[in-house]
């Protein structure tokens, strides 16, 4: 239980706090952190002040968890003196992944399209651009609103919900997998350009298939808003920007745009926002972009967010004034293989329903429509 006093300082709440959450005594709490016999009810209500899964309280280390966070480890920020909380419960779910997945191919042969490749900023657009063509067929074009079902359904990767939501996003590469975990965020597009952040984190990794690597974005890190110091940040988030807006096509949109709002000067927020609909993803990504194609001054996109945010509330609010299309309904779902691998575990006996909903971070009605599904 020594990993609770790094769950609580990471979660920048002091023990008082937690243990009023928990409805416990502080002393109670230590008592739990120094090794006293907790309850199953105690444990939950500890989770639960935390928002964390009562596994990553219970589990104990074993080898394969040790690897898997030694791989983490690699990658770790010197600034996340904290990380250690985050490794845990990402290593543990990996690994419960890996477990459950045991006869599922290996999911990292698309990796070879990138063999030689150099990953930096520089090549960014280029690798983007590689990905669309030569892995998943798409023109320069085109919008890639299909990418979760593509990265799942067509390249066999592993995704899932982190268990814990102070993860923006994570992604690895362990045995031959290739994993990523997004933070449960409740606006999509943002957790769509975590989805290509994090893909494009196991492309610049691409030679990394055998010995293995593994990454974690804290929540903020990985959904496009941010300016990045880390030369690998920057180029993951360089590549999804290039990955879900393709230069000719944003060129395109923007001029079809303009000219049915017979437009003149710079670009506007309508612009933006109807291209930010258009390809799936927030007002500042959009806005960025535009500013990387040289469409924008530099920090204008964020000037333009901040004035919507003083004016309008946000720059959702703002499309819907303006009389935009609404955006289409849209999900992001773990990944359809291993939950119908799970239900053949579930059918033979080898695996409750409960414990695999617990591993892949979904609910048991999810188990039962894939069920129902593969009866058919």
């Amino acid at each position: 239980m020594g990993s609770l006093s790094r769950h609580i300082s990471n979660r920048n709440i002091s023990w008082d706090t937690a243990a009023k959450r928990a409805g416990l005594s502080t002393e109670r709490l230590h008592d739990v952190d120094n090794g006293a016999a907790a309850t199953l009810a105690e444990m939950r209500k500890i989770a639960g002040a935390l928002k964390l899964p009562v596994s990553s309280l219970l589990v104990e280390p074993d080898e394969a968890d040790e690897r898997i966070k030694i791989l983490f480890r690699r990658e770790l920020r010197a600034e996340d003196s904290n990380g250690e909380a985050y490794i845990h419960v990402a290593s543990n779910q990996i690994r419960e992944t890996l477990t459950l997945a045991e006869g599922l191919p290996n999911n990292t042969w698309w990796l070879s399209a990138f063999d030689g490749a150099q990953a930096d900023l520089a090549s960014a657009e280029g690798l983007a651009n590689k990905f669309r063509s030569e892995v998943a067929g798409l023109n320069d074009l085109d919008s890639f609103d299909e990418l979760p079902r593509f990265l799942t359904e067509k390249l066999g990767v592993f995704l899932l919900y982190c268990k814990d939501p102070l993860i923006d996003g994570a992604s690895a590469i362990v045995n031959g997998y290739a994993f990523i975990l997004l933070g449960p965020r409740t606006f999509m597009p943002r957790v769509f350009f975590t989805l290509a952040h994090e893909l494009g984190h196991i492309v610049a990794h691409h030679d990394r298939r055998v010995s293995g690597y593994a990454f974690f974005d804290k929540e903020g890190q990985a959904d496009g808003t941010r300016e990045h110091s880390r030369e690998d940040e920057k180029f993951a988030d360089s590549f999804a920007s290039c990955l879900l807006l393709p230069r000719h096509g944003v060129a395109r949109a923007l001029k079809v745009i303009r000219q049915q709002i017979m437009a003149t000067g710079p670009l506007g927020d309508y612009e933006i926002n109807a291209l930010a609909r258009l390809y799936g993803v927030s007002f500042e990504v959009a806005g960025r972009r535009c500013e990387q194609l040289g469409f924008l001054g530099r920090n204008a996109a964020r000037a333009l967010y901040q004035q919507l945010v003083h004016e309008h509330g946000n720059p959702e609010r703002r499309a819907d004034e303006t009389g935009l299309p609404p955006r289409p309904e849209f999900h992001i779902r773990p990944s359809r293989n291993l939950l119908r691998h799970a239900v053949k575990k579930i059918r033979a006996g080898s695996l409750s329903v409960g414990k695999a909903a617990e591993i892949l971070n979904v609910s048991i009605q999810s188990l039962y429509e894939v069920n129902a599904e593969t009866s058919v």
